[in-house]
């Protein structure tokens, strides 16, 4: 099992935002936050429902970093060729992705901006009639 930190998808998700509600004076009980998951948990960012109001393409491209920043397994996808949401895993949001019409994916995103990808994961058994 790989897992991977996704501060890419952090940024993608929180670049739109980033100058919202800013002032030219710092407030007095500010602290600074040092990474992309702090940030998402002090604000109560939600990633798993961020992924699912993405536009496919937009979705299609998380997934796929996902993958492939999940290790050397990860390395040889080049395209996503198919997603669905799945079932969420412990209240967490679920995405199945197949790479390259053959190597299947589950990947995993906490509402912190991380993500724990598995795969490539055994072709399901054909069912028969």
């Amino acid at each position: 099992m790989n897992r991977s930190t996704l501060t890419a998808l952090a940024a993608l998700a929180l670049a739109p935002l980033a100058a919202c509600g800013q002032s030219d004076t710092a407030a007095d009980n500010a602290t600074p936050v040092t990474n992309a998951a702090e940030t998402a948990a002090a604000e109560g960012i939600d990633y798993g429902t961020r992924i699912r109001d993405l536009p496919e393409g937009q979705r299609r491209g998380v997934l796929f970093r996902a993958i492939r920043d999940s290790g050397q397994d990860g390395a040889s996808c080049q395209a996503v060729t198919s997603m669905n949401e799945a079932a969420p895993t412990n209240g967490l949001a679920t995405w199945n992705a197949v790479c390259d019409n053959t190597a299947r994916w589950a990947i995993v995103f906490a509402n912190d901006g991380t993500a724990t990808v598995t795969g490539p994961l055994a072709a399901q058994p054909a069912r028969s009639s």
